[in-house]
């Protein structure tokens, strides 16, 4: 008979890189392995557009209320053998603890899926790591996203025993293209917000669109909210900017054929924890202009594809994009090194997905024994 894993996290939409962490997990546990059947729970509001930035209010909390509502209902409804939680240290955490501490006292297995950073979130410092890394610790297999950043950070606080490094991952066949095939366009994946560097990039263009009027910017999200969409609207009104193309969300094989069509992704986010989307520009064989947050500089700091610049920087931002418009030689050669790279993805997920199983079933063996 199948055991059964439960995932417990977010869900589209609104697209983000928890949801679709949490998408790409089931997928590659359907394909891997016939052992478990899987269910799930959303903890997702399920709006088109997610304001992160604003004050939590009644709303929140009463979805708060729900999710632990929904909670209860889900597990005592169904028999579940190892139970994968969704974590991230800012204020949600607090409904993860309680998820996390009711597993445990119901003596569930427990994954602990951590989407984090290593500093700059509620609970990664202070008393507040201390109480974070406590709970977290009760899982039996804590996945974390890099061997040379984040693991290290952790093993302060957690186990040896029960990290195992899982790092957001892509299946690198579904981005495969022919450089010569690509357009001369650019790409923005993600949240159209201020927080991910969208004004930046606005104030970039403005100034360079007079003198390449032709440029094309393909934009993958939603808007935040609908204050920021009007902010956004007026302003290309008012400098008379056409070239950007806003798509809304964007999944599937619509998706892949922008990322297979262009050949610049514009990355300019303030903050992040460990962006897929430039996994999948590398993989698409894109060249990567970047703001130089360490999250970013993480994943690139070792490929040739990528150039930097000061995050907030909108002039630096916009001398970066002329470059590359410019030389198209060194364009080239950046997707050139994109096409060169070697990045964490299917195979490699599925590696530290069927040890993290074997761990947890010679356990219950050596239980049973």
């Amino acid at each position: 008979m199948n055991k059964t894993i439960a995932f417990v996290g977010p869900l589209p939409p609104p697209v983000g890189g928890v949801a679709l962490a949490n998408m790409r997990f089931q997928t590659l546990i359907k394909e891997s392995t016939n052992r478990f059947n899987i269910i799930e729970l959303n903890t997702s509001r399920g709006l088109k557009n997610a304001d992160l930035y604003k004050r939590k209010g009644l709303v929140n909390f009463s979805h708060f209320l729900k999710n632990l509502i929904d909670f209860f209902l889900f597990l005592f409804s169904n028999k579940i053998h190892i139970c994968n939680v969704f974590v991230v240290p800012n204020i949600s955490f607090l409904r993860e603890a309680i998820f996390i501490i009711i597993l445990k006292l119901t003596q569930k297995k427990i994954f602990i899926h951590l989407h984090s950073k290593t500093s700059g979130d509620l609970f990664l410092e202070g008393f507040r790591l201390k109480f974070f890394t406590s709970i977290i610790s009760m899982g039996d297999i804590v996945f974390v996203l890099s061997e040379e950043y984040h693991k290290p950070f952790f093993l302060k606080y957690i186990s040896s025993k029960k990290l195992v490094v899982l790092e957001n991952f892509i299946n690198v066949q579904d981005f495969e293209n022919e450089i010569q095939n690509k357009k001369l366009e650019f790409l923005y994946v993600g949240r159209v917000s201020e927080k991910k560097g969208f004004l930046d990039l606005l104030n970039a263009i403005s100034i360079l669109h007079k003198q390449f009027p032709k440029i094309k910017i393909n934009v993958l999200g939603e808007f935040e909210n609908k204050d920021f969409q009007r902010k956004v609207n007026d302003t290309l009104k008012r400098n008379c900017i056409t070239c950007f193309r806003f798509h809304g969300m964007v999944m599937g094989k619509d998706k892949l054929r922008f990322f297979k069509e262009s050949s610049i992704l514009l990355f300019p986010s303030h903050f992040e924890n460990s962006p897929i989307v430039l996994k999948e520009a590398i993989a698409s064989k894109l060249a990567i202009i970047a703001s130089d947050i360490i999250e970013n500089r993480q994943i690139l700091d070792s490929f040739g594809c990528k150039m930097y610049f000061k995050v907030r920087d909108h002039h630096q931002l916009s001398e970066k994009i002329k470059t590359l418009l410019e030389n198209k030689i060194k364009l080239k050669a950046m997707m050139d090194e994109a096409n060169r790279a070697k990045i964490f993805d299917y195979h490699d997920a599925k590696k530290a997905v069927n040890l993290s199983f074997q761990k947890i079933l010679k356990h219950e063996n050596k239980s049973v024994k």
